[in-house]
């Protein structure tokens, strides 16, 4: 019975509050947990502002022309990057630091194709990538929330799909050349 009166009135309690009560809510869970994290691991949490060292490469620039062979293939001569998965290259719940993040995939932050910062502040591939050609096409730039419609102005080349598996990888494979045949400033064949 008590659970009754419970689940009868927390909807109508939800629904009578006034104002902005949920990003009041998230925020202040946010900074709770920022600041419990803290205090748990003294001396164990990077700062903000933590860069990495720069990164050094003797050579840079691409190749003079383009490479005819795969082991010719300089960092600076990739233009394109893509990424096909499931939840681990979506990173799903990555940068949860509570259970309302969970929902979200942090695309910006996935090992392979985030394009969140710069190399200093995250290391991704792309961001790897982007080292060598600033001009990359495809790296994620933000975040996107679990079974909600995206764009590709938000997931970038990352067309990996949470919960997807080996069983999806064709459709995922049709996905990413039908992407990138209609993708406005890339020449598929040249490419």
């Amino acid at each position: 019975m008590k659970f009754l009166i419970l689940a009868i009135t927390t909807p109508f309690l939800l629904c009578c509050v006034n104002g902005d009560w949920w990003k009041e809510y998230e925020e202040a869970l946010k900074h709770y947990s920022q600041e419990e994290l803290s205090q748990e691991q003294q001396g164990k949490i990077r700062p903000q502002s933590f860069q990495h060292p720069p990164f050094q490469c003797p050579d840079m620039s691409p190749s003079p022309t383009i490479p005819n062979s795969v082991e010719r293939v300089k960092a600076a001569d990739i233009k394109v990057i893509a990424a096909l998965g499931d939840s681990l290259t979506t990173a799903i719940a990555a940068n949860a630091s509570n259970l309302l993040g969970v929902p979200f995939e942090y695309r910006h932050v996935s090992w392979s194709i985030g394009g969140h910062g710069t190399y200093q502040n995250v290391i991704t591939l792309a961001n790897i990538v982007k080292l060598f050609n600033p001009n990359v096409l495809g790296p994620a730039p933000v975040r996107t929330l679990h079974n909600y419609p995206t764009t590709l102005n938000e997931t970038g080349f990352n067309l990996a799909v949470t919960g997807h598996n080996t069983v999806n990888f064709s459709e995922q494979a049709r996905n990413l050349i039908d992407t990138f045949k209609t993708y406005p400033g890339l020449n598929f064949e040249e490419y």
